[in-house]
Order: C-alpha cells, then sequence, then structure tokens
C-alpha cells in the first residue's frame, strides 16, 4: 500500500508518516520546506521506507503523478501560523488551489483524510456555550478583517474533498501541541510560550488570557488520523462526513501559561517564575483572540472509537522534559536560528538537511 501525506515535513506530517511507515507499506512525503519549521532531516522521517519530495500541490503536473501512484492520502499542506495566514491573505487562498488539483486527481479508488481547523467554526462561541458540533453553523466577521481568510480557505477545502471522487474525511483538529512542534519558531499558543521559556523571557499573552483552548497531545491527534484512514479502508460507507479530533477538557490560555511555568521551575529550565505579559501584540496587526474553542466528541468517539488518553498535565510535562534533555548549545543555536526563508518554489531544495536514510526528490 502507497501512502502520499502532502505538507508531510511539518509537525503533524511528519509523525503521520512515521506511523503509516510499518509492514509493507511505503511513503511518500510532498512539502515545499517553506515553512521555517518544516524539515526532510527529522528521526521521523528517517525510515528507508518515506521517500521526501520537495515539491508543492500548486504544481498540478506534479500532483497528478503522485496521486495517480498513491491509493491513500493525508492532505496537511498549508501556510501555518497566525501570523502568515493574516499577512499573507492572498498566498492563503491559494491552499484552495493545492486542495482543487488534489480533487481533480483522485479517483473513487482514492482514500483521502484532510485536515481541517477548529478555526472553521468561526465566533461559535460569541453566539453558543457549549462545545463545537461538526453540523453548527460557521461565523466570520467581515471580509475586510484578513483573519478569517484561513478558515473561510479551509471550509473551502472541506467541500472540495467531501464533493470528490475519493472516498472522504475531513478532520477538524484541535490545538494539537507536542515536543517539537513549531521549533524553534513558536507559531501557536503552546509552543509561543514554550519559546518564552527557553528563552527565559516573560510568557506573552493574547488578551486577558481568559479564553479557553481544548489543548491535545500529538499522539492523540496522530491516533485519530490513522483511525480515520481505518474507517475509509474497512467502512466506506460511513465516510464523506467531519469529524472533531481533540480534547474534551478546555482550559484558559493563561491558566496553560501558569502550568508551563510552574512546571519550567519544577524542571529546572529556569531560576524562577517568568512574567506573564497579558494583552501582548503577538502580531503585525490587530488580532481577536477571545473566542473559545472546545470540540463536542461524540461523532469521533461514535464513528471512529476515538477517545483522547493523555491529559493536559502529563502532555505539556513531557513537552518540557523533551526541551530540558537538549544539549544547551544545539537549543541556544536553535533559537537564534536563521534568517526565516521566503516561501519558495517546488523546485528548491535549499536548506535542507543530510539524512542519509531519507530519499530526496526535488520535483517541479
Amino acid at each position: 500500500m502507497a501512502v502520499l501525506v502532502t505538507g508531510g515535513a511539518g509537525f503533524l506530517g511528519r509523525h503521520i508518516a512515521k506511523a503509516m511507515a510499518h509492514g509493507d507499506q511505503s511513503v511518500t512525503i510532498l512539502d515545499d520546506l517553506s515553512c521555517v519549521n518544516s524539515t526532510f532531516d527529522c528521526p521521523e522521517l528517517s525510515s528507508p521506507g518515506i521517500r521526501c519530495i520537495c515539491g508543492t500541490t500548486l504544481d498540478r503536473t506534479l500532483v497528478a503523478d503522485l496521486v495517480a501512484e498513491h491509493q491513500e492520502i493525508f492532505h496537511l499542506a498549508s501556510v501555518v501560523g497566525v501570523e502568515e495566514t493574516i499577512g499573507r491573505p492572498l498566498e492563503t487562498m491559494r491552499n484552495l488551489e493545492g486542495t482543487l488539483h488534489l480533487t481533480e486527481a483522485m479517483t473513487p479508488d482514492h482514500r483521502v483524510v484532510f485536515t481541517s481547523s477548529a478555526d472553521v467554526y468561526g465566533l461559535h462561541s460569541h453566539l453558543h456555550d457549549r462545545p463545537m458540533h461538526e453540523d453548527d453553523l460557521q461565523l466570520f466577521e467581515s471580509s475586510e478583517v484578513s483573519r478569517w481568510v484561513y478558515p473561510k480557505i479551509k471550509s473551502l477545502e472541506e467541500s472540495a474533498i467531501l464533493n470528490s471522487a475519493a472516498m472522504s474525511l475531513v478532520v477538524r483538529v484541535f490545538n494539537c501541541f507536542g515536543p517539537g512542534m513549531d521549533f524553534p519558531h513558536g507559531k501557536r499558543v503552546v509552543p509561543q510560550l514554550i519559546e518564552g521559556i527557553l528563552s527565559r523571557s516573560s510568557l506573552r499573552i493574547s488578551g486577558t488570557g481568559e479564553q479557553t483552548r481544548s489543548f491535545c497531545h500529538y499522539t492523540d491527534t496522530i491516533r485519530g488520523l490513522e483511525l480515520a484512514l481505518q474507517l475509509l479502508r474497512d467502512r466506506p460507507s460511513e465516510a464523506r462526513t467531519v469529524v472533531n479530533i481533540g480534547a474534551d477538557h478546555p482550559l484558559s490560555v493563561l491558566a496553560i501559561a501558569k502550568k508551563l511555568n510552574e512546571m519550567a521551575l519544577e524542571l529546572g529550565m529556569i531560576p524562577s517564575l517568568l512574567p506573564l505579559q497579558l494583552n501582548s501584540d503577538l502580531y503585525s496587526q490587530p488580532f481577536d483572540d477571545s473566542w473559545d474553542r472546545q470540540p463536542d466528541l461524540e461523532r469521533a468517539r461514535a464513528l471512529l472509537g476515538y477517545v483522547p488518553e493523555v491529559s493536559v498535565d502529563e502532555g505539556l510535562r513531557s513537552t518540557l522534559e523533551y526541551y530540558r534533555a537538549m544539549d544547551a548549545v544545539e537549543l541556544s543555536r536553535a533559537l537564534k536560528g536563521p534568517t526565516p526563508p521566503s516561501r519558495r518554489g517546488p523546485s528548491s531544495s535549499q536548506g535542507l538537511g543530510e539524512a542519509a536514510s531519507v530519499v530526496l526528490e526535488t520535483r517541479g
């Protein structure tokens, strides 16, 4: 069985590739390495059964060739991070173009799992005091607010996938976190807070920090994605739907920051508690972060048998321990980091590591 993972050099992509590369399954990674944290040179992609291709879903010919070679697809390729999506709205819209290239090439024999985002629920918590259900209406502010470009495009991508010829399932991912995510340049909540801990600066929080999130350890997220593919294999008639994957015990962002701060002190990563900086300007333009986010997991339980297993405390502690174990010189070098690359085209392989066990191709 051959599995294609688009965006496979990113955090979730790397881990799903590792999970798929067993037995007689071969895995192909497609990624243009446009995200500063994406890499082919990592332990998760070190299996000899994984082939890495530096290319983009915007290359229609390349996508058609790869879809023809693989029966199963995890489609994760996307512009990542709030700053990226609000600062480059037109480029973010091109996510849809890449998805359409996939759907044009897929046949009824293909199985595809698409990773969407909890962002598609928009301002849900401004209307409802309950978890987000897959069939809830989506509410966004006006088109003048570029913050909503990303979820609008994700919603359109969901429609494209579910109306394609392939057997399909859309997974809405809720606030995944874990060791190595967005490292060394934090783009999302937990990685941004950990970046503050590693640099021993303040922990910057958007707004008052009272907004709640349901933080889900990456191992639970990956298991949810595996269960999604298994459903397509075993019970395709129950697919062509949307399912939430996440955790069901929401905490405020402020509470998460305090937990990380106290754990880091306990683990000896900081000499004293770091200051919490509320109402921080985390992005280049105003960003409303006041909504709450909690998934309704009833469909995931009924359809996939999915139940989150890793507690927030357990997940946060193991994540911090991962960074504590890093060599001090290596950590310092990573935090200083290179100048973030511009988005590259499908033929660029600049900055790739030399992982001897990774088969690397540059296509385009």
